[in-house]
């Protein structure tokens, strides 16, 4: 069995939605959750920090920027 997760905006019709999907060949059940915004926020953020403490922990020294390719990367 596949699962598929879709997230809605606020403001979706999600009984509308919900029944659209059940009524898709192949559909077996739709379950229907819903979670705070405030986690989703917490998560990004927590996800976010880690990613800028990685950032923060490479040295540049060590990198080789005569590559074109290692530039283009660094400069994202």
């Amino acid at each position: 069995m596949t699962q598929i997760v879709v997230t809605l905006e606020n403001n979706a019709d999600e009984t509308f939605l919900r029944r659209m999907i059940e009524n898709m060949k192949g559909v077996v059940k739709t379950t229907l959750t819903h979670t705070s915004s405030q986690q989703e926020k917490g998560n990004k953020s927590e996800f976010m920090d880690s990613l800028h403490a990685i950032k923060n922990a490479i040295d540049p020294s060590v990198i080789d920027m005569s590559d074109p390719r290692t530039n283009y990367i660094m400069s994202k």
